[in-house]
């Protein structure tokens, strides 16, 4: 249950400043190096925010999109709390100002998001009470990339010694932005081989990774890389690579290929083309008897 509303419900008017641009490259550095702040813990303070932080991962030019935080008192005593929303030109923050936060209660704030750029971009929700600020809610917004399929386990099929395959993984980005991607071997084995280990996924294109496999005696080993994105707040892909080796595999493909293939008598003509005619046994026979009659009735005139 929420506090009743004590005013109308304003638009919060930003302040025209603009956000520098950051780079894709280090956004995944930068989401592992952040710290926070004693002022920032919600662990520390009377209110608490939820989410703790908003994410507009993926977005498109011009479109808008909102996301809802609530600001909830927790304590066992009625809140005075002000709320200082979003600065940037990209967020706009909307909520109804209330005179007391009762206990239980929370302020619902309405953030939305419209951009006019492929990048990152950044902004945060300030929450002060007991004239300090107590509470930093981080707003982050970042172009993502929807149809990255990374298959968890790959099962080759069995290769003969002295052989290779190859097994090619997509990479596809269709935003347009370029994402760069690197490669990190978690289990290694002396048959496997992946390349490239880094790169860049084109802008609505599309990129692969090549693992080879190529045994060098008669068992069955396995493989496994991480790939990671440069695309913020992302989490690594686990693939792992199965290939196996055994004798005799290149006669037991002849065998097989020898065994599918149709012998020259038993082959069929191909589609449309005529079949030389049947010869009846029984017609023939019967015209060489006729014949045979004939003959004699002739001789018995003359």
């Amino acid at each position: 249950m929420e506090a009743v509303p004590s005013g109308s419900q304003t638009p919060w008017q930003p302040l025209r400043r603009r956000g520098a641009a950051v780079p894709l490259r280090p956004l995944l550095e930068e989401s592992r190096g952040r710290t926070i702040t004693p002022d920032s813990k919600i662990d520390s303070t009377p209110i608490q925010a939820e989410p703790s932080e908003l994410h507009f991962s993926g977005f498109q030019l011009g479109k808008s999109s909102v996301k809802i935080l609530k600001l909830i008192n927790i304590s066992a005593k009625v809140m005075n709390i002000h709320v200082i929303p979003t600065q940037t030109t990209y967020f706009q923050t909307t909520y109804t100002k209330k005179c007391q936060l009762l206990p239980g209660l929370a302020y619902t704030l309405k953030v939305e998001f419209c951009p006019d750029e492929w990048r990152y971009f950044y902004d945060c929700v300030h929450v002060r009470f007991k004239d300090k600020e107590n509470l930093v809610i981080p707003v982050h917004a970042y172009p993502v990339i929807d149809d990255l399929h990374i298959p968890p386990c790959v099962d080759l099929q069995a290769v003969p010694l002295g052989q290779s395959v190859c097994h090619a993984i997509p990479l596809r980005c269709s935003c347009p932005v370029d994402f760069e991607f690197q490669v990190f071997v978690i289990q290694q084995h002396e048959a496997f081989s992946v390349q490239p280990l880094t790169g860049v996924i084109p802008a609505n294109g599309e990129t692969r990774i090549t693992v080879t496999f190529s045994p060098q005696q008669y068992e069955t080993s396995q493989f496994t890389f991480q790939l990671v994105i440069s695309q913020f707040n992302t989490k690594p892909y686990l693939c792992t690579i199965i290939g196996s080796s055994a004798p005799h595999l290149a006669l037991s493909r002849q065998l097989e290929e020898n065994r599918g293939a149709v012998p020259k008598e038993l082959k069929v003509p191909p589609h449309g083309s005529k079949l030389p005619p049947r010869r009846d046994a029984k017609n023939s026979s019967t015209k060489e008897s006729d014949k045979l009659k004939v003959g004699q009735m002739v001789q018995l005139f003359l």
